[in-house]
């Protein structure tokens, strides 16, 4: 029990940091609220299969499988098209999708895996924002 609490939070703080590292303070909490609904699903569909024991009435990979589905539709509307005819929310859409992939990993207790995606997500966050931070001041520069 403990173990699955445990989990839940891990979930939860991966969420949250993947949340922090692309967008506003306050669409933080639904990159951590999906990231502990996906280990929930998947700590559910795991101990779900235990109970019944028999591959004739379950399958722990259905209910997780069923996440990246739904994630699929909801980073579906989190993408649009702005007035300037650009496309938005890509990373968005994708950062939540992969949140939700970290999570099923947690779920299932694939904790280092989790941690190494989130710290390469950040590192990607942090190198494409200097980057374009340089570009944006080097601009600046010449056009002064």
């Amino acid at each position: 029990m403990t173990d699955y609490i445990l989990r839940l939070v891990f979930a939860g703080i991966i969420g949250l940091l993947a949340g922090l590292s692309i967008t506003d303070k306050r669409n933080a909490r639904m990159f951590a609220l999906t990231c502990i609904g996906a280990a929930l699903i998947t700590i559910t569909s795991t101990e779900f299969y235990k109970a019944f024991a028999g591959p004739w009435f379950s399958d722990p990979g259905r209910l997780s499988a069923q996440v990246v589905s739904a994630l699929g539709f909801i980073g579906t509307g989190l993408i649009w098209i702005s007035d300037e005819n650009r496309v938005m929310g890509l990373s968005v859409a994708g950062t939540l999708w992969l949140t939700a992939i970290m999570g099923v990993l947690i779920g299932a207790g694939l904790h280092y895996i989790s941690v190494t995606a989130v710290f390469i997500t950040v590192i990607i966050f942090w190198l494409v924002d200097l980057i374009i931070r340089r570009r944006i001041l080097k601009k600046d520069s010449l056009n002064r």
